[in-house]
């Protein structure tokens, strides 16, 4: 009897891992967005926590490239690829994600530009 269920536990096992693998959102379909956005934030005080935090979070997100950032002025330089057409659901977005995920209170995303493309990335 032991046998049995060791070879049931075995086939959950396997049965699970094979339905992550071929119903995982990231592998199961391919995204495109129809815009992308330079997005420059200054959020002051910046420290290099918050900002090992926040490029750690959005890392394994391919929405989010980070271009460049600057410590010493709280400078963080996004390209945001996305579905929005107005400039202020942008805003709104990164300010979420930039509280959300990099923890960030004190935030002011100052320009905002949107480029219609698709995100055929590498």
């Amino acid at each position: 009897m032991k046998p049995i269920v060791e070879k049931i536990h075995s086939l959950i096992i396997l049965s699970g891992l094979l339905m992550l693998l071929f119903y995982s959102p990231s592998l199961a379909q391919e995204v495109n967005y129809d815009n992308s956005s330079l997005v420059i934030v200054k959020a002051p005080d910046l420290t290099s926590k918050q900002y090992g935090d926040f490029s750690s979070a959005i890392a394994p997100d391919n929405r989010y490239s980070m271009e460049y950032t600057c410590l010493e002025s709280g400078i963080i330089v996004l390209r945001y690829y996305h579905n929005f057409s107005e400039k202020g659901d942008v805003r709104m977005a990164i300010q979420s994600a930039l509280r959300q995920k990099g923890k960030l209170t004190r935030l002011e995303v100052i320009y905002v530009d949107i480029t219609r493309q698709t995100s055929a990335q590498c």
